[in-house]
């Protein structure tokens, strides 16, 4: 298996898939994984800084401690996902379903939000306040910083 990155290198791993596959501790800054099926890998404490994920399958994927600053998740599948404890500065969740995910403690300075879909999301963020929550969705399950009020930020609550 192949992973291709911005800068035109290439990373060679003894996979046939990435489905599942353990990719802790690794260098994937701005690896491109756009639109690529990745759910259940583990991403622990790796370098994702800049990596384009759009519209990839990384639905209970373990992000855990990565660093995911500038990563671009736009239409992205993050639903369980664990994303404790990362640093997402200026990542953009545009249009990405994050429900069920885990944020806890995830440092999401200057994120980008819009759209995106936090049904029962655990959103106990780090640096929370003026991020960009433009018509995001989130349900009673959802659980917000105490004194953070997601409506003045631009959410809409459902049902």
């Amino acid at each position: 298996m192949k992973i291709l990155f911005a800068t035109d290198n290439v990373l060679e791993l003894p996979f046939t898939t990435l489905i599942g596959s353990n990719l802790n501790g690794l260098n994937l800054h701005r690896a491109i994984f756009e639109g690529i099926d990745i759910h259940g890998a583990t991403f622990i404490n790796s370098d994702l800084r800049g990596a384009f994920m759009a519209n990839a399958n990384a639905a209970a994927c373990d992000f855990g401690g990565a660093s995911l600053i500038t990563a671009y998740f736009m239409n992205a599948l993050l639903n369980k996902a664990n994303l404790q404890n990362t640093k997402a500065f200026f990542c953009n969740f545009n249009k990405a379903d994050l429900s069920q995910a885990n944020l806890n403690n995830a440092d999401i300075h200057g994120a980008d939000f819009t759209e995106t879909t936090l049904l029962g999301t655990i959103m106990t963020c780090c640096n929370i306040d003026g991020v960009n929550f433009k018509d995001a969705v989130y349900d009673k399950f959802t659980v917000w910083p105490v004194e953070f009020d997601p409506i003045s930020a631009g959410c809409i609550k459902i049902d």
